[in-house]
C-alpha cells in the first residue's frame, strides 16, 4: 500500500487511460496483484468495493461485465464517474458509481457473481493517522483487518451461491484472526496469489459460500 500522493495526474492499464487525484487512493501493487488474478468473464455481475479510481471496474467491464463500484470518498465517485467517461468507447459491458460505506448502497436483493475488495488493510495506531481521505484509504485498525471482518460479515448476503470474492490479505495482520472470521460466516477460502512487497507479504483471498 503506497503512500500519500499530492500529484494529479494519468496513467495507462491496457487501452485504458485513467486519471488519479490526490484524495483519492493511487493504484499500487496490491490494485495490480489483484488485477493480474481476478477471474471475470464477460457475463459475470461484479461488485467493487471502495473502487478508488475505478481501475478495476473499468477493467471488469472492458472484459464485457455489468459492474456496480461503490465508495466512501466523494472525490473517488467523482473521479470514477470521469473515467467511466473518458474510456466509455472500450467497454464492452458497463459501470454504475454510488457513494457509500460498503455494502450500504446494495438493495437488499442485489447479487453478484464476483465481488472484490482492495480492504484499508494497514494496522493503524491513533498517533499514525495523517487525517482526510487517505486514512480510510489505509486504517484497517489496530489490527489491520477491522474493515475487512465487516467486509466477510456483509459479503453472504450480496454474493450469489456459486458466486466468487477476492480481497487483499497482508502478512501485518493475524492471518488466524482472518481465518477465524471466515469460519465463522461459512466461507470456503484459499490464497490464488502471493507476492512479496517491501518485507511485506500481500495474498490474494478467493472465497465462496461454503453451504
Amino acid at each position: 500500500m503506497k503512500k500519500k500522493d499530492d500529484t494529479p495526474g494519468t496513467f495507462h492499464y491496457h487501452d485504458l487511460v485513467i486519471e488519479t487525484h490526490p484524495e483519492v487512493y493511487d493504484p499500487a501493487e496490491d490494485s495490480f496483484l489483484l488485477l493480474e488474478t481476478l477471474h471475470v468473464d464477460s457475463h459475470d455481475t461484479v461488485l467493487e468495493l471502495g473502487t478508488g479510481c475505478g481501475l478495476i471496474a473499468l477493467d471488469c467491464a472492458r472484459k464485457g461485465s455489468h459492474t456496480v463500484c461503490t465508495d466512501i470518498n466523494p472525490f473517488a465517485v467523482q473521479l470514477t464517474r470521469r473515467n467511466i467517461e473518458r474510456n466509455q468507447r472500450l467497454l464492452k459491458g458497463s459501470v454504475e458509481i454510488r457513494q457509500g460505506n460498503l455494502f450500504s448502497v446494495l438493495h437488499e436483493k442485489e447479487l453478484f457473481d464476483v465481488i472484490i475488495f482492495n480492504p484499508p488493510y494497514l494496522p493503524t495506531k491513533k498517533q499514525e493517522k495523517i487525517g482526510g481521505w487517505f486514512d480510510i484509504a489505509t486504517d484497517g485498525g489496530r489490527d489491520g483487518l477491522s474493515v475487512t471482518k465487516r467486509f466477510i460479515q456483509g459479503l453472504k448476503k450480496h454474493l450469489l451461491n456459486n458466486g466468487r470474492a477476492y480481497f487483499i490479505f497482508s502478512s501485518l495482520s493475524n492471518r488466524l484472526t482472518l481465518e477465524h472470521y471466515l469460519k465463522n460466516e461459512r466461507f470456503s477460502s484459499w490464497i490464488v496469489a502471493r507476492r512479496m512487497f517491501d518485507g511485506e507479504e500481500l495474498d490474494v483471498y478467493c472465497v465462496t459460500p461454503a453451504d
